[in-house]
């Protein structure tokens, strides 16, 4: 016979914890036509993990994401982007057992239904245990706006009644810290009878099984929903805040929380015992809309040719106002296409997109004419052209008229040198940014004479912290132009 309390069942959904955080780099192309965009975003792919984005249209809809070529672990999708409004996405991954939910967010002030939630998980038909109907929980769904966390239980029939003769019932939605394995407090939305000074429907912080145990921290709003079989239990996001225990591991900045939805029985001998809990996961309150504005235009700066042989790359600027992502980025030589790749993540600046080193013709130098070509909204085309003429010879006497940047070794264990070239005078900065776009160190700004100039990276943050392994990138920008060089970090 299985009897659970409401802290054993909050084990089974904290049980595992990470330190990834899951969908970075959440970035969207400009409305393609026939209303839709592109999305993509860094999450985990292969060893089974399975990555869906949800979106609002009549209710939650959840399609796959498919790998591509762009950034380190970038995933994509192309779904309904917003209309007259704003339109919320949301993203779901699961490995195995584990699930990982951002939810689809409910506009501020709505009044939502069942399908407007988010699916946490379904549950198997009739594994209920007492043989009560009301209590076989076949799904359980999450959301939240500005102000209020809403969850919706649905059973196999029968109503949610909270007592038959001297059986009670209670429907709760159970909330733990994340990074807990075995938490002795937990926090409870929940639908149950109502006993003056005792027990009534609320959201509760429960420390153990008995009713003493059990301490109200604010009020729930519960609505049935027959035709559906469903109830909704939401609360105060104040109430949850205001609260010791859960502000004491909730970080806004990673907003974590463990959830799971069950039912009790709850007998005057027996106490209350679980008939039936939903699986559990982590829930990410975080938001992710897309509002309609006319689009701007991508510009395209600096295309260049840098390097030769195996080693030879094209290279240009990618701009876009918008902060749009672009859904094509080519390199066009005479008259064959190939793709180019973003270095950096962050479309609030410049993302200097490259070819793949070493492709012919670049690489033995039989080429005449190269076109950057790039598109964010699948219509409208922007493009930076060069000719053989317009790149300089690296190889001619006196000084090159391009800024040069070169790391060695590469990759590196624990200091790295780069070797930087200014044509002319001017201000320099030199960056380490991670794979993510994100500012790691500034090596140098301030102003330069022309000529060549090194400097050495220790592997530390701009805090002097060590930094982990992996992809980073050196930054040169001076005179007007960027250069951009990666670099493997290895331990």
């Amino acid at each position: 016979m299985r009897k659970m309390t409401l802290a054993c069942l909050i084990v089974a959904i904290a049980s595992q914890t990470h330190a990834y955080s899951y969908w970075n780099d959440i970035r969207y192309s400009a409305l393609l036509p026939g209303g839709a965009v592109t999305v993509r975003m860094e999450n985990p792919t292969g060893g089974g993990a399975a990555n869906r984005i949800l979106y609002a249209e009549g209710g939650v809809q959840e399609l796959d994401m498919a790998p591509v070529l762009d950034g380190p672990s970038t995933l994509e999708a192309t779904v309904p982007g917003p209309g007259a409004e704003a339109r919320w996405y949301g993203f779901r991954l699961v490995q195995g057992s584990e699930l990982d939910l951002m939810p689809v967010r409910v506009p501020d002030g709505a009044s939502p239904a069942p399908a407007d939630l988010s699916r946490i998980a379904e549950d198997a038909l009739g594994d209920a245990l007492y043989g009560y109907t009301n209590l076989d929980l076949v799904d359980c769904r999450i959301s939240f706006s500005a102000s209020r966390l809403y969850a919706v239980l649905r059973n196999a029939g029968g109503g949610f009644p909270v007592v038959s003769g001297l059986t009670f019932f209670g429907y709760l939605l159970g909330i733990a810290d994340p990074a807990v394995s075995d938490p002795d407090t937990v926090i409870a939305l929940m639908h149950t009878y109502t006993q003056a000074g005792v027990i009534s429907p609320g959201l509760y912080l429960v420390t153990g099984s008995g009713l003493g145990n059990l301490s109200k921290i604010g009020e729930v709003v519960v609505t049935q929903f027959p035709e559906s079989n469903s109830l909704m239990i939401s609360c105060a996001l104040a109430d949850l805040a205001a609260n010791s225990y859960f502000a004491s591991w909730y970080d806004p900045a990673d907003p974590r929380i463990g959830v799971a939805g069950f039912t009790q029985r709850i007998t005057l001998l027996g106490g209350a015992a679980e008939a039936d809990r939903s699986p559990g996961g982590r829930c990410y309150l975080r938001e992710f809309s897309i509002a309609p504005v006319p689009n701007n235009l991508p510009a395209l700066s600096s295309l260049a040719v840098e390097g030769s042989g195996a080693m030879a790359i094209a290279q240009v600027d990618y701009t876009d106002a918008d902060g749009n992502c672009p859904v094509l980025s080519e390199l066009v030589i005479d008259g064959t296409s190939y793709p180019m790749r973003p270095r950096t993540l962050d479309y609030g600046s410049i993302v200097v997109y490259e070819t793949a080193p070493g492709i012919e013709p670049i690489a033995n130098g039989s080429w005449t004419t190269a076109a950057a070509r790039f598109s964010d909204n699948g219509a409208d085309t922007v493009e930076a052209e060069i000719t053989t003429t317009d790149v300089s010879d690296d190889n001619a006497p006196g000084i090159p008229s391009a800024l040069r940047l070169s790391i060695s070794p590469n990759p590196f264990n624990a200091t790295a040198t780069i070797e930087y070239f200014m044509p002319a005078a001017g201000r320099l900065r030199i960056e380490i940014y991670d794979a993510r776009g994100g500012l790691v160190r500034t090596l140098v700004n301030d102003a330069a004479p022309p000529g060549s100039g090194r400097l050495v990276w220790n592997g530390r943050s701009g805090s002097e912290r060590f930094v982990a392994s992996g992809l980073y990138f050196c930054t040169m920008t001076a005179l007007g132009e960027t250069r951009a060089e990666k670099l493997l970090l290895v331990r």
